[in-house]
């Protein structure tokens, strides 16, 4: 899967991002039903997990704090108290997503933010405009 995160273009990736070592979220394309699938552990900058995300299933979501958005092609997670986009995700043509927005916490706190120019983490990395073959690994966020 190519994962393209506002002008950076991942290629080759299994679709899963790891942070800290420990898997932060996983985006796969689910053929027998045609549509995008997410699992994801949502954070608060303490790194507490608040909710808990498997396939597009809610495992936790107290008071229904968080609300997901969904059709075959589009996946978005919002923030209802905040009011902030979590993570949108778009599928786009030859096995590729697209990350326009997002804003999360890794399991330490450390955020991570994606723009349409930019992806940031913390204040350890922002990519601008690479374009990186993975081999069919995962995607590491840096410490």
């Amino acid at each position: 899967m190519d994962i393209q995160l506002g002008t950076n273009r991942l290629r080759n990736t299994n679709g899963t991002f790891v942070a800290h070592g420990k898997e932060q979220f996983r985006i796969e394309w689910v053929d027998d039903q045609q549509k995008l699938a997410l699992t994801m552990g949502v954070f608060m900058p303490t790194g507490t997990e608040v909710a808990t995300l498997k396939q597009n299933a809610w495992e936790t979501n107290p008071n229904d704090r968080f609300l997901l958005t969904s059709t075959p092609e589009m996946l978005k997670v919002e923030d209802t108290t905040l009011k902030t986009t979590v993570m949108e995700i778009h599928k786009a043509e030859n096995h590729t997503v697209n990350i326009p927005a997002a804003k999360f916490y890794t399991s330490k706190g450390t955020l991570s933010e994606i723009s349409a120019e930019w992806w940031r983490v913390g204040n350890k990395m922002e990519l601008t405009g690479i374009d990186a073959d993975l081999e069919g690994g995962g995607i590491e966020l840096p410490e």
